[in-house]
């Protein structure tokens, strides 16, 4: 009798583990379900009061550094891992209030998420014009001694996408995307533009096209453009101290965003030129810069150009001969994004419109930092002005831009 309730006993316990095993590997496969699992979140961000698209909106998952900006149409498309089902999703730019949105709830949406972003301004306050623009100055001037404490000042790796677009009255001409790797060999720090040249390389890793390069013009990545555009990292900009009384500054209002104050100061350009404005033949140039007040760090910066003829081996290119074209106008949004304690540069757009004789040509880049590296980055050597690579589709046929650290 006692053997026989032993035996029972130990076939009720061997059941218990049995049982336990089965819910821990059930638990183990729903951790692996989610891992391998993608959420996929597509849509445009657009501004609520005129309806136009709002690029470099930042929608980030709650709690971590995964993320993706949208796109210069306001377009975004983000694959998550499915463990991030229950977070929250958070879009916000500055200038405008913060949408929060469950994870779920916006993958729910398969025809597309459409976000309207509220404006948020405050009151401009009225105020001597002189001396006005000596508060402005002064609040340039603290930018420029906090870059070394709000960016990365050592050695760096920023790993992105990149896309152009060129249009002759409003039809495709030219596309090109591209992953480029980027190699900074001292970090933020105003140094002159020779010398951030020769600190700053680059080079395609993968590269989509529309059609085969036919001439030079075809295999040039124009990516010197996206690199001066990076007004914190070089000078001649509406950051370089020693021209600053070349410019008119006013006050264009405040702004929160992330819980911070952010003054947004205009700039005009008197006697635009090389040193000023990084464009040969400039004959205007203006924008906005916003400035972070709890710490001066540079979040965001749109300037807007306009120049006799324009290169079209690129804005900072001043060619002989047949390379000229017809007068340009010409927008660059410059945005940065908080990463732990420091600041990196998020994304940059660049959009232009010339003539060519009686055609109307336009052309869009915008660039997407998807990756940061500070810890041990890759040294990479020279710059990479020509590119002939063979794309790999099955490589653009998993990819997504999206943020990783």
């Amino acid at each position: 009798m006692g053997q026989i309730y032993e035996i029972n006993n130990r076939i009720a316990m061997n059941k218990k583990v049995l049982s336990l095993i089965m819910v821990l590997f059930s638990v183990i496969l729903l951790g692996k379900a989610q891992e391998t699992s993608r959420i996929k979140i597509k849509g445009t961000v657009t501004d609520a009061s005129t309806g136009e698209p709002v690029p470099f909106a930042n929608l980030g998952v709650v709690g971590t550094l995964a993320g993706v900006a949208s796109d210069m149409d306001g377009a975004f498309e983000l694959l998550l891992p499915g463990a991030y089902a229950d977070k929250k999703l958070r879009v916000s730019v500055v200038g405008y209030a913060p949408y929060d949105i469950k994870v779920t709830d916006a993958a729910a949406k398969e025809e597309g998420w459409k976000i309207a972003l509220q404006p948020v301004t405050y009151a401009i306050q009225q105020v001597n014009v002189n001396a006005q623009s000596l508060v402005y100055r002064k609040m340039l001037k603290q930018a420029v001694e906090n870059i070394g404490r709000n960016y990365f000042a050592s050695p760096y790796n920023y790993r992105g996408y990149f896309q152009y677009q060129v249009s002759g009255n409003d039809a495709p001409v030219a596309s090109k995307e591209a992953i480029v790797t980027l190699y900074d060999s001292k970090g933020y720090n105003r140094s002159n533009t020779e010398t951030a040249f020769k600190e700053l390389h680059y080079r395609y890793d993968e590269v989509r096209r529309n059609k085969e390069p036919e001439s030079v013009l075809d295999g040039l990545t124009y990516f010197d453009d996206i690199l001066t555009a990076d007004v914190v990292r070089h000078t001649r900009n509406i950051l370089d101290a020693d021209n600053i009384r070349d410019y008119k500054l006013s006050n264009k209002g405040r702004l929160l965003f992330e819980g911070d104050s952010v003054q947004v100061i205009g700039y005009e350009v008197n006697k635009p030129s090389l040193s000023t404005t990084g464009s040969a033949g400039v004959s205007k140039c203006s924008g906005e810069i916003y400035i972070n007040l709890k710490d001066y760090a540079v979040l965001k910066n749109t300037m807007h150009l306009s120049a006799s003829d324009y290169s079209r081996l690129g804005r900072n290119l001043i060619p002989a001969g047949d390379y000229k074209t017809g007068a340009v106008d010409m927008t660059i949004t410059t945005n940065y994004k908080k990463l732990e304690s420091r600041y990196f540069l998020s994304g940059i757009t660049l959009s232009y419109t010339y003539g060519k004789g009686e055609d109307k040509v336009s052309g869009k880049m915008q660039y997407v930092t998807t990756q940061v590296n500070a810890r041990d980055p890759e040294a990479v050597t020279g710059r990479m002005y020509y590119e002939d690579i063979r794309p790999n589709p099955k490589f653009w046929d998993n990819y997504t831009v999206y943020f990783e650290n």
